[in-house]
């Protein structure tokens, strides 16, 4: 196991008994790191902010403030207090407290996380209300996070990266396609530019626009529109999209072969490729090693067009 290198601890705590007194904290910590190592980040309602650039160090900053003088806001700033350790091949930057986190911390007690990373790390992040930015390329390092209410904002490069989150949106631009690519929603918009190999969406309220696809991709949205666009696609592939509630258009290279079926309840369809077509259905005809095509919609229209 590798050690830290430094710590540095600063603390201003003035006493509760003077009006207007604040706590701050601004906790340091730089870990020794090599590839294949993973740097888990565990938050309340901090904003977390993760930058990659060549290096061989982890180097996190946690800062928590406090415009109270209470006993409350104390006895907060005291269970936030950051932890760094090391398990293993993971490498853990925490600052949150066993009993969750209430509307008074949000309105009285501010926090945030920024770690600089090198690249070819694993990256987990799990934040119940905060948003999260992430910057610069992970090589073959992939990204996890999970954020139960806050946006999710990736521009960069990783292998594979998911994400799930209850109430926030989350946006994506990608240096290049990733291997993988899955996120959950339930309730935000989802946008990835840049590609992915595979990809599996869901949302249950909000929009899902995906470019640059390159291989097989599951979409669901319960209420909003389902936009997909693949650079590439293997034969055989398979493409998966239903929308409860909104439309539905799948972009294909020119030249695709296109097997399956479409459908909605009300809106109509159009196709760029050969099939049986009625109002508010069709069937594709596509040749040998054709993509498998799945759509449906209750309510919206259906494309199937190419580039």
């Amino acid at each position: 196991m590798q050690k830290a290198q430094s710590l540095i601890l600063i603390v201003v705590l003035c006493c509760a008994t003077v009006a207007g007194a604040d706590i701050d904290i601004v906790q340091e910590h730089v870990f020794d790191a090599s590839p294949g190592q993973t740097v888990s980040i565990d938050v309340s309602f901090h904003k977390v902010k993760v930058i990659v650039e060549p290096g061989s160090q982890v180097h996190a900053v946690v800062e928590l403030s406090t415009n109270s003088s209470s006993r409350k806001a104390e006895k907060a700033m005291e269970e936030l207090a950051p932890v760094f350790k090391e398990k293993g091949d993971t490498l853990i930057i925490r600052s949150t407290r066993d009993g969750g986190w209430s509307s008074w911390w949000g309105n009285n007690v501010k926090g945030s996380v920024t770690v600089t990373m090198p690249p070819d790390l694993d990256l987990s992040i799990d934040s119940s209300s905060g948003s999260i930015t992430i910057s610069g390329d992970l090589g073959d390092g992939s990204v996890e996070c999970d954020a139960s209410s806050g946006s999710i904002s990736i521009d960069g490069a990783m292998k594979n990266l998911a994400v799930d989150t209850s109430s926030g949106s989350t946006k994506v631009d990608l240096l290049r396609p990733v291997e993988s690519f899955s996120a959950d929603a339930s309730s935000g918009g989802i946008r990835l530019y840049g590609g992915a190999h595979e990809a599996s969406v869901d949302t249950s309220s909000g929009s899902i626009t995906l470019e640059g696809l390159r291989g097989d991709a599951s979409m669901g949205a319960s209420s909003g529109s389902i936009t997909a666009q693949w650079d590439s696609i293997p034969p055989n592939a398979e493409i998966d999209a239903d929308a409860s509630s909104g439309s539905v258009t799948i972009k294909l290279p020119p030249g695709t072969e296109v097997t399956g079926s479409a459908s909605t309840g009300s809106g109509g369809i159009r196709s760029d490729f050969p099939g049986s077509f009625d109002r508010d259905s069709a069937t594709f005809t596509g040749g040998s090693g054709a993509v498998e095509v799945r759509v449906s919609t209750s309510s919206g229209s259906v494309k199937v067009i190419e580039n």
